[in-house]
């Protein structure tokens, strides 16, 4: 039994007595029996008197008998992991950055209104940047075959405690490659894919995936008449005195790609081929 934890149901256990909460982040709900400041989780047994400074933005579960936060830091990449509960999926942190819109929107709220943004969309799916796995299993329910890219081990492993992940691992449509997208996209064959999403780091982290050079092998694997969502930071963000997002639209368009539209709505471009 994977148990996920947040303040808020802690703090309701330590009411006592039968209490109902949920060890999935919302998923599902169980009751469970408080006896003498204990509460036992699938052979875990948790002493609610010796549990420390609980923070509403930490995702906790059980181990030997103790509350641990779902966290690491990787000497590899020198970043700091963490799994954040949010109003409804949770979001990872990377070095305090969270991974997702969490202030304006949530999560599944950003999620959805990509997929929106792109219409109907079926056949094959790229996803360039995983995370954890939302914009995957979003498209495995409407294409035939998804494919989805993850350079860093260490996101699956944060992905692999949070429920709303579980399809990534599961869904047979979902192909997933735990590698680097922009050494991985020259080898696939032309008109490949009929969508991709493109939802990357911002270009402090992963300049190239913002590169003319990646959006022209985004081309040559997109069918004809393809669509693309191209995640690109805020308007307001400069770069060199430059609105960012009017760089990146003069790039699209030299790769050839067609009806270059930005949608403020879920902050990036839509684009076809």
């Amino acid at each position: 039994m994977r148990v996920i934890l947040t303040k808020e149901e802690l703090e309701r256990l330590q009411k006592g007595g039968r209490v109902e909460i949920t060890t999935d982040l919302g998923k599902s709900f169980t009751k469970f029996n408080v006896k003498d400041d204990k509460v036992e989780f699938d052979g875990q047994i948790l002493d609610l008197t010796k549990l420390p400074k609980l923070d509403e933005k930490t995702c906790y579960t059980v181990l030997d008998n103790k509350l641990v936060k779902i966290q690491f830091f990787s000497d590899e990449t020198n970043r700091f992991y963490k799994l954040n509960p949010t109003k409804d999926w949770p979001t990872i942190s990377l070095s305090s950055t969270p991974m997702h819109k969490v202030s304006a929107s949530t999560p599944k709220q950003d999620t959805l209104t990509k997929m929106k943004a792109l219409g109907e969309i079926k056949g094959s799916a790229l996803d360039t940047c995983c995370g954890l796995g939302y914009t995957a299993i979003q498209l495995a329910k409407k294409c035939d075959e998804v494919f989805s890219f993850e350079k860093d081990p260490n996101v699956l492993e944060i992905a692999k405690y949070n429920p709303y992940s579980d399809d990534l691992f599961t869904n047979k449509k979902i192909k997933l490659k735990v590698k680097d997208i922009y050494e991985e996209i020259n080898k696939f064959g032309k008109n490949y894919f009929d969508v991709i999403i493109h939802d990357p780091p911002t270009v402090k982290y992963a300049p190239e995936l913002y590169s003319l050079e990646f959006y022209a092998e985004l081309y040559k694997v997109l069918k004809r008449y393809g669509k693309v969502y191209h995640y690109t930071p805020l308007p307001q963000i400069k770069t060199t005195n430059r609105f960012f997002p009017d760089e990146v639209r003069k790039r699209l368009l030299k790769a050839k790609f067609q009806s270059v539209k930005y949608v403020e709505q879920c902050q990036g471009f839509v684009f076809s081929k």
